[in-house]
């Protein structure tokens, strides 16, 4: 399984992220990578990896695609590493045996773009795709917003989350979100609802998703527990274990493991 957890910024999506990674690690034997594709990487954090930890990662280096010209005269990019040792060279193992590699950061202002980060995960969950015999299981915490998705960057996963909010320009990136995966040729996109509050933002997701034929698959109360865990810069799943949204994004597990979750 290969998910990539993608929404607008603020949705919570690499709360969702981080937590899912550590809730699969703990029901499943096989390894659980998380990939924390945003260029404002927090991903750490939530999975319980220590800031100076954290600050120590060494992110995938931006080189690991070849533009060749083929035959024919086209050009195709081709990823030059072995994949298994990229994981093992800059994958750093966190709590729950959950193994984290990060895409890439601003290091300073006009230091230019991270094109050759994007195409480097791109390539990489390619590879992965391509030779892996379903021994792991992948969680992307994608960039917020949709730029990624213009990139490919998740184009190899084989299904996209889109997290939303109860209020209107989530709701409407969310849609942008399964337009776009289905632009890649991705048709397994499903919607996860974060911080529901009442009724009203139930029927309200609900609606939307219906008008627009995207497929709610679970929702996850508003839960100022998490605030709190937030603060105290510790993962939630430590912090708050016992909270509804944590509980909420645990049993979200055995929904996104289904495979005709999205039919």
């Amino acid at each position: 399984m290969r998910i990539a957890i993608a929404g607008k910024g603020g949705t919570g999506k690499t709360t969702i992220s981080g937590t899912l990674a550590r809730a699969l690690a703990r029901r499943t034997d096989r390894e659980v990578l998380a990939i924390d594709a945003d260029t404002n990487p927090n991903l750490a954090s939530v999975l319980g990896i220590s800031r100076e930890r954290a600050e120590e990662i060494v992110t995938m280096p931006r080189n690991l695609m070849e533009r060749r010209t083929l035959e024919d005269g086209s050009v195709k990019q081709f990823f030059t590493a072995n994949a298994q040792a990229v994981v093992e060279e800059f994958g750093v193992v966190g709590p729950d045996g959950v193994r984290l590699m990060v895409m890439g950061k601003v290091g300073h202002a006009g230091s230019g773009c991270l094109c050759g980060a994007h195409a480097s995960v791109r390539g990489f969950l390619g590879e992965i795709a391509s030779r892996d015999d379903n021994d792991r299981h992948v969680i992307v915490d994608m960039e917020a917003g949709l730029e990624h998705l213009s990139r490919g960057t998740g184009r190899h996963v084989s299904r996209i989350v889109a997290v939303l909010e109860p209020y209107y320009r989530s709701m409407e990136t969310a849609r942008n979100v399964v337009s776009l995966a289905h632009d890649l040729g991705i048709t397994d996109v499903v919607v996860v609802a974060n911080k529901v509050r009442d009724d009203g933002d139930r029927a309200a997701i609900a609606d939307f998703c219906r008008a627009h034929q995207m497929v709610l698959v679970g929702e996850v109360p508003f839960d100022s527990e998490l605030a709190a865990a937030e603060r105290s810069g510790g993962a939630p799943i430590d912090v708050a274990p016992n909270s509804p949204a944590v509980k909420a994004i645990e049993a979200l597990v055995a929904t996104l493991l289904s495979d005709d979750v999205a039919h």
